[in-house]
């Protein structure tokens, strides 16, 4: 039944348009009509008082006697079907004459009829012609004028069964039409009805099977009227549904491509606890856990309750875990709709293990540049300070306390010339200037000045050239640098009796440059780090230098963009190599 809901309404109302205009038009034309019909009789009767005011004056006259007045009077009432009354000049009733219909009724007429004649007497006695059209007998009265003198007045009126018949026949007539209109229309009405809810019932299925995901079905837009606009709105609107849902699948998968690619891990859940989304850096770092529930894949009981208490408060938990000798950032939040109600929650794992590891080596670095910074202050500072207070009384401990001084200041000078020097290799976004220069000459300058440094430390110091002496294309003075930091270190880490070798060697398409030494080595676990600012494999900084020298080496080599390698093996010395690539 609903699916004819329409149909029905449509139905209905012309139907009650149709019923409403009958009505209408009954009720107007039955005032309209009673009018129109009295002043139609009054114009009959007008005539037909003159005849009977004529035929009173002839008798009056003596054209004829009683008898035959009243049967001429009576021939015009049955032929007219009219009352006729007629009075004398004092108002008295004479004759009275009643037509045939009439007579069946003329008791419950006389005595209204009377009425209305004898208040109408006067002003027809007076000469004025009267017309009643405000009661339901339609009159018309005359005077009967004799010689020059009113002699009486006759009055003329018609039968209210006339009026009466005519408005039966008139309603009748129009109940009739109204009835033939409403057989005739009620068809048209409801093809046209049908051609109308047809096509918006295949529009309504339309829309459910564009609801139901179905963008492919077009509506009917042949018609040329506002069904036809309608259907064309309808597919307007289905393609721009479509162009939209496609948008969204991109956004969609973009975002799902776009998380699934980072690095952190991602969690989501609805209120069950159940994961709508866990990107794979999730699995990588709780171990490879799978499974659709929260405790599936989050080996810590306090991480689900964590969770629990987002999706009831609807407030962000942050907090630092361990797992597995990693640092995690566990961050989580709540996700409302748009009636601000919790509908799930999303948690962000960051591992901050090498931020932390980071964090620990700025801590280090201070501490390490105070260190190194406070060493030869203190010195200074103490010397001065005995110096100052006159406690040194000779000129010759003076001289050595200068001495003692201006080896602090240099040390301090060469300290802070090493942190510049590193700070300007981190920060210096230029590509290093290359020339071309002769290696075997740079080793053999380098080994003349380093044999006397051995010799005075008792070491063993040995060096090998190229075969050939080759033009390289680098940074000569990058290069000295290299090799001055690797053989002081190699000398000072060197105990008397040791030996180092400073040797060069051509290794597939480069020059390979490598320190030895047979000092005390590096530990396994110092080898990863020892290119860092001020590490050293003596943590109680008993030794001399301020480990920047193998920091800005590593720089440098960055610089060339170049390789070095250590190799090293506790008490048993260690071997510094870089390349040189451009031969």
């Amino acid at each position: 039944m609903k699916k004819n809901i329409f149909l029905r309404r449509i139905l209905k109302l012309v139907i009650g348009t149709i019923v409403l205009y009958g009505v209408l038009s009954l009720v107007i034309s039955t005032y309209f009509i009673n009018n129109m019909f009295d002043d139609l009789q009054v114009q009959e009767l007008k005539p037909r008082a003159k005849v009977i005011a004529d035929l009173m004056i002839r008798y009056q006259q003596g054209a004829f006697n009683k008898t035959e007045f009243d049967k001429q009077l009576g021939i015009y009432n049955t032929i007219w079907n009219n009352a006729t009354y007629i009075y004398d000049t004092n108002g008295n009733l004479i004759i009275k004459n009643y037509g045939l219909l009439l007579m069946m009724d003329n008791s419950r007429m006389e005595p209204e009829a009377d009425k209305v004649f004898r208040g109408y007497l006067t002003s027809v006695l007076s000469g004025n012609n009267i017309v009643d059209n405000k009661n339901t007998i339609p009159v018309v009265g005359l005077p009967i004028i004799n010689d020059g003198k009113i002699t009486g007045a006759v009055f003329v009126a018609t039968p209210p069964s006339e009026q009466i018949t005519a408005f039966l026949g008139i309603t009748r007539a129009l109940v009739l039409s109204t009835l033939g209109v409403l057989l005739l229309i009620i068809y048209p009405v409801y093809q046209l009805t049908r051609r109308i809810v047809n096509p918006l019932k295949q529009m309504q299925n339309v829309a459910i099977s564009m609801a139901h995901g179905n963008l492919e079905i077009k509506a009917n837009e042949d018609h040329k009227d506002e069904i036809g606009e309608l259907g064309y709105s309808l597919n307007y609107l289905s393609e721009r549904l479509a162009q939209t849902i496609s948008v969204l699948e991109v956004e969609r998968n973009r975002l799902k491509q776009t998380i699934d690619g980072l690095s952190e891990g991602i969690i989501a859940i609805d209120p069950e606890n159940t994961i709508t989304h866990a990107n794979p850096a999730i699995h990588q770092i709780f171990a490879e856990r799978n499974g659709d529930k929260l405790a599936d894949i989050l080996p810590i009981q306090e991480l689900g309750e964590d969770f629990d208490t987002v999706l009831a408060l609807g407030y962000t938990i942050a907090r630092n875990i361990e797992w597995e000798k990693t640092t995690l950032r566990v961050t989580m939040s709540p996700i409302a709709d748009e009636t601000l109600k919790i509908v799930g929650a999303v948690g962000l794992f960051q591992d901050i293990t090498l931020a932390e590891r980071l964090e620990q080596t700025r801590h280090d670095y201070v501490a390490n540049v105070s260190h190194e910074l406070r060493t030869p202050i203190s010195a200074l500072r103490a010397l001065l300070e005995t110096l100052i207070d006159d406690m040194i009384p000779d000129e010759g401990t003076k001289k050595r306390y200068y001495s003692l001084m201006m080896h602090e200041t240099m040390r301090l000078s060469r300290l802070i010339n090493d942190l510049l020097t590193l700070s300007r290799l981190q920060t210096d976004a230029i590509p290093a200037k290359k020339a071309k220069f002769l290696l075997n000459e740079v080793i053999e300058n380098l080994a003349e000045q380093y044999f006397p440094l051995a010799k005075e430390k008792e070491i063993e110091f040995s060096f090998s050239q190229l075969p050939e002496d080759l033009l390289i294309t680098s940074n000569q003075d990058f290069v000295e640098e290299i090799l001055i930091i690797l053989l002081d270190n190699a000398i000072k880490y060197t105990p008397s009796g040791g030996s180092i070798s400073l040797c060069t060697a051509l290794h597939e398409k480069s020059i390979l440059i490598a320190v030895s030494d047979t000092g005390i080595g590096i530990s396994t676990e110092d080898l990863p780090h020892i290119f860092e600012r001020f590490y050293k494999c003596d943590k109680a900084h008993a030794t001399q230098g301020s480990g920047l020298g193998l920091a800005i080496a590593y720089e440098i080599i960055q610089k060339l963009g170049e390789k070095i390698t250590v190799e090293s093996e506790l008490g048993k010395g260690s071997k510094f190599a870089f390349t040189l690539s451009d031969i």
